[in-house]
């Protein structure tokens, strides 16, 4: 889905706050979709994708692409010899050609972890996507008493009538749209069979790059409040109040490193 323009909605809205009922309305407008409908298509967004199914796929296509290599991978060439020091010719060439076509046959392999990977990344967003349509389910039906404290630790600013201004609408729908098109992605990567010749994820990959599992996944919180994490397009943006607060934050924590400095 190509960016939407939110802010075009609102211009012949000329006040501050606007009625929260538009959080819904536009939001069905850019997915095309009634609210309860876009809930229940996210619900049944699943993996359903199987280990069995993937093997089998692979080892077809290994015997399709090549079945040569599938013969030498099942079948190696044995090396009776133990002693590396005293391999001939005919055994070194042996050892050269198992480690090439190892290395080969990686396209073929099934690594478990590329599955798990997909089942909890879709995961993690599916839970903050029905997050998200819930905050803008609530404050669109002015139904906002059992979401309080979440408005609040999101400074989302509602007037005494239930009112929101345009730009927390943009803030819920932005990152509620990313989601859903980045779910949609994935779940469409992870049911393709054809993914699993190409991607490969394991945990040793992920030591061997120095990452760590965190680092793959996306955020489980709605909103990061940190300056340096604060472009993360699946969360909520900070509002300029959020935003402020975090600098005066830094600015005092720099004061009191500097004062420590010259106290030394």
């Amino acid at each position: 889905m190509k960016e939407v323009n939110i802010d075009s909605y609102f211009e012949k809205l000329d006040d501050k706050y606007v009625d929260s009922k538009y959080i819904i309305l536009i939001l069905e407008d850019i997915l095309g979709s009634k609210l309860a409908n876009i809930k229940e298509e996210v619900n049944n967004k699943q993996v359903i994708v199987t280990k069995e199914e993937i093997t089998e796929y692979l080892e077809k296509v290994f015997e399709k692409e090549n079945s040569e290599l599938k013969r030498r991978i099942e079948n190696p060439k044995t090396i009776i010899n133990k002693n590396i020091i005293e391999w001939t010719k005919e055994d070194l060439e042996a050892d050269a050609q198992r480690f090439s076509d190892l290395l080969s046959a990686g396209r073929y392999r099934y690594e478990p972890d590329t599955l798990e990977y997909f089942k909890k990344y879709t995961a993690i967003l599916r839970n903050k996507i029905l997050q998200l349509l819930n905050i803008i389910e609530k404050i669109g039906n002015k139904d906002y008493v059992s979401i309080k404290d979440i408005i609040s630790e999101l400074d989302i600013q509602l007037d005494e009538y239930g009112n929101i201004k345009k730009e927390d609408i943009i803030r819920l729908i932005t990152p509620t749209i990313y989601n859903i098109n980045k779910l949609n992605d994935k779940i469409s990567k992870a049911n393709n069979l054809e993914t699993y010749l190409t991607f490969k994820l394991s945990k040793h990959f992920l030591l061997r790059n120095d990452l760590s599992l965190e680092e793959i996944y996306p955020t489980k919180s709605l909103q990061i409040k940190n300056l340096n994490y604060s472009h993360l397009k699946g969360n909520v943006p900070l509002s300029n109040k959020q935003r402020a607060e975090l600098e005066r934050q830094q600015r005092r924590s720099r004061k009191k490193f500097v004062k420590v400095l010259l106290d030394l």
